[in-house]
């Protein structure tokens, strides 16, 4: 667990990293033959982002 000064902060970059992760990952399952791992791994980082869940970061 970490400690920040601004966990509001800490945690809006963590979910904007996310968005972009699920975006890479949507447009591999676009372009990649894996496309149900790609697609799967996209939808988990978008709903992952949408949550806000981050147990890393101490509120």
């Amino acid at each position: 667990m970490f400690k920040v000064k601004d966990p509001e902060k800490a945690l809006k970059a963590i979910a904007l990293f996310r968005y972009a992760l699920a975006a890479l990952f949507l447009l591999l399952a676009l372009l990649r033959p894996e496309k149900l791992l790609f697609g799967g791994l996209g939808i988990l980082a978008l709903l992952m982002a949408r949550s806000g869940y981050c147990p890393l970061v101490r509120r």
